[in-house]
């Protein structure tokens, strides 16, 4: 009986041992990080202008300002390229003032605006993999940007409407509501500038602007 005992105590002892040497389950991966995917990103953006056109045109930020993109998320790469398309607007009114004009003197109130409405391509280089739910990344972009200059005096507008290069370059984050989720956050801070003169824009139209959008990404 001793003998049965102390094998039966013997057998309990190694056991667990066995139990965990047995291999574990397969867990299949993400398909997020299994396949390439999709993000579509809405984008609510305030913007800074800067240097000449801050100095000599108009100097207060701006609120009225969005985007869409579609971004292409490559397999086994840290990189992705999209698409994005928005809509910008700067807008100053000064005091009355006399102003010549070629038919004489005017006494009015100038109101200052410039529309854009950029299209472009951009590359973003991730820092960290697609499982992480923080996902840093920079981003280039370059493409065209369609401007409406139009300087009014009350009543009467003097406008300019052209096809500019733009270029930009940000930084920024995205956040993932829930680890391997359809849904998240994008923070990113970026400078545009695009090569406009007219009147009182003598070097361009740059600016600054920070945004918050959501997106949703598919595969």
């Amino acid at each position: 009986m001793k003998k049965i005992i102390i094998v039966a105590l013997f057998l309990a002892g190694i056991a667990p041992a066995f139990a965990q040497d047995k291999p574990k389950l397969y867990t299949l991966a993400s398909p997020f990080e299994r396949y390439t995917h999709y993000l579509a990103t809405a984008r609510f953006m305030g913007a800074v202008p800067l240097g000449s056109f801050k100095d000599n045109y108009i100097d207060k930020s701006s609120f009225q300002n969005f985007s869409l993109s579609i971004e292409w998320v490559l397999r086994n790469s840290p990189l992705s390229i999209g698409g994005e398309i928005g809509s910008t607007y700067f807008e100053k009114r000064i005091p009355r003032a006399v102003y010549e004009g070629e038919e004489g003197a005017i006494s009015a109130v100038q109101t200052r605006t410039l529309s854009q409405y950029p299209v472009e391509l951009f590359g973003n280089y991730h820092f960290l993999p697609r499982t992480s739910t923080v996902q840093p990344y920079v981003q280039l972009s370059g493409g065209v940007s369609i401007l409406d200059y139009t300087l009014y005096y009350g009543s009467l507008a003097s406008q300019e409407q052209k096809v500019r290069p733009k270029y930009g370059i940000g930084l920024g984050s995205k956040f993932l509501f829930k680890k391997d989720g359809k849904f998240g956050a994008d923070v990113r801070v970026k400078y545009d500038g695009t090569s406009f003169k007219h009147e009182y824009i003598e070097k361009g139209v740059s600016s600054v602007n920070g945004s918050i959008g959501l997106f949703y990404r598919w595969w």
